[in-house]
């Protein structure tokens, strides 16, 4: 009984060992797999072959989808083909990965400049303008980790003052316990727009905005390639609803966009 035992042990462990080995070989062939083509398309990049390089950073983002570097080089590749609706569409996909990024968000402005620059795009008062920003600048995960360490840092000052009595520990500890409260919220409403609000590019130039999700309604406004819109809502028949940056809303065809 012992002998069989021991050979069911030797034999599940040595088929463990084989399927481990080849779980590692997988991923570490697809991860050169993807370093290859993304060294290839820096250097077509480099070499000003920009159709070349596209086409390789395609590639590896077809492989991985959570490669900021990739979709923000092919951003840079647009930018050089003067596509710039394609390049605003890869930098903002590169954002939604790194929302602090200041390189992107840079190379965003300068192209959305080159678009847009006798357009007006928001109306905004300049107080929610910037507290956007502000909670646009880091990821929902990130906002949890400043909320995290506060809550940590105001437990201990807490334990300071229950086994001290010290009034300056309970201070920091309020004061520490509130921010974290605060950047809890500011978790949540990342979070929520990461994962419930959509946004899209505009691809093709002077789409009609329409009142309602038919043909024939009246046509509200029309929109350059380029312009960065939420979705609101969907129609069984491929109109979707989009708010625009001043705040504005209406219908739009579904071919006219392309998902962040």
């Amino acid at each position: 009984m012992n002998k069989r035992l021991t050979y069911l042990l030797k034999f599940s462990v040595i088929h463990a060992g084989i399927l481990l080995y080849f779980i590692l070989f997988s991923v570490s062939s697809f991860s050169q797999d993807t370093k290859t083509l993304f060294k290839t398309a820096n250097s077509y990049y480099k070499s000003k072959q920009f159709d070349e390089a596209g086409h390789f950073y395609l590639l590896v983002i077809a492989k991985d989808k959570n490669n900021v570097n990739a979709y923000f080089n092919l951003g840079n590749t647009y930018y050089h083909l003067q596509k710039y609706p394609e390049a605003i569409l890869y930098y903002e996909k590169a954002k939604k990965l790194d929302p602090g990024n200041k390189y992107i968000d840079k190379n965003l402005s300068l192209t959305n400049n080159k678009l847009f620059s006798k357009i007006e795009f928001s109306r905004e008062f300049f107080v929610t303008k910037y507290s956007k920003n502000f909670l646009n600048s880091r990821s929902s995960n990130q906002w949890s980790h400043w909320m995290l360490a506060c809550l940590w840092l105001s437990s201990i000052f807490f334990c300071f003052y229950f086994f001290g009595k010290s009034t300056l520990s309970r201070k920091f500890g309020i004061i520490l316990f509130l921010l974290s409260l605060c950047f809890g919220y500011l978790t949540y409403f990342r979070y929520k727009q990461e994962k419930v609000s959509e946004y899209a590019i505009v691809f093709l130039d002077k789409t009609p905005v329409q009142r309602t999700p038919v043909a024939s309604s009246k046509i509200t406004d029309s929109l350059q390639a380029g312009i960065k819109v939420k979705l609101t809502d969907r129609d069984a028949n491929c109109w979707i609803k989009i708010e625009l940056p001043n705040g504005k809303e209406g219908w739009v065809q579904h071919a006219a966009l392309e998902s962040i």
